[in-house]
């Protein structure tokens, strides 16, 4: 009995081993990404990128329009429903942030904050030596029907403590990152969430998601644009802190 258990602890190696000698590298699928999406110097060339489009709560009969700024490290996402009102959320360098009607201004701190840092990132993928430490080909599921192939990627600042790897599907056939899965600790408590792309388009020579439909908790957000540019004129203050913001940064300031 101990030499078949042997045998079947061996077996469940050599298959593991196998497995991962058929499976690509996570930085080879990376890199494939960007090749097929327009390449480095395409990716260098954006210095910053504005985008126009509708969003819609799905199931819900909500719908506004979206607006999104990038640049270098920051960002502004401003989505503005009628009837409800304005919900923004932000990165100028240093502090991350959210300002809704519903829920006010609130700073946002650990998992929060990393994520949208990580997020405002223009070129995410094209520079992930910069903000992963670790990419590994963990296995294929499906996204929408059609095979990807599952990466782990392993942020810079994660502890083994942390235990929260951001997962990458790319495509087999395309090549394209359509799915985007990650944990974050919030005020609620742990949150799945997930981002699908699709709608890719050639945008100055960068092959471009125009769909993102986001999934966490119960709700299901779908942005649909109808235009990106990079390399745009962006207003210079686009990226200061909300009034209501700022006043909470500076109250928060003076209590510490």
């Amino acid at each position: 009995m101990r030499l078949l258990t042997r045998f079947c602890a061996f077996l469940s190696i050599a298959v593991s081993f196998a497995l991962a000698a058929d499976m690509p590298s996570g930085a080879s699928l990376l890199q494939r990404y960007i090749d097929r999406s327009g390449g480095a110097e395409a990716y260098a060339k954006a210095k910053n990128m504005v985008a126009t489009g509708a969003v819609e709560l799905a199931g819900q009969n909500i719908s506004g329009a979206v607006t999104i700024f990038e640049e270098g490290e920051k960002s502004r996402t401003a989505m503005e429903f009628p009837g409800i009102g304005k919900v923004e959320e932000g990165f100028d360098g240093e502090t991350a942030w959210e300002n809704s009607v519903l829920q006010g201004p609130r700073i946002l701190e650990g998992d929060e904050k990393t994520s949208v840092v990580r997020g405002s990132t223009l070129a995410l993928v094209a520079s992930w030596r910069e903000i992963y430490k670790d990419v590994r080909t963990v296995g294929v599921e499906d996204v929408d029907g059609k095979p990807a192939w599952k990466v782990e990627m392993t942020p810079v600042e994660m502890t083994a403590k942390d235990g929260k790897p951001e997962t990458f599907f790319f495509d087999k056939d395309s090549g394209m990152l359509v799915r985007i899965s990650q944990i974050l600790s919030t005020p609620l408590g742990d949150i799945a969430i997930e981002a699908t792309m699709s709608d890719f388009r050639m945008v100055e020579g960068i092959l471009t998601p125009f769909t993102m439909t986001e999934k966490a908790l119960s709700q299901n957000i779908v942005m649909r644009l109808d235009k990106i540019a990079y390399n745009a004129a962006i207003p210079p203050d686009r990226f200061t802190l909300p009034a209501e913001v700022k006043a909470l940064l500076d109250k928060n300031d003076r209590t510490k």
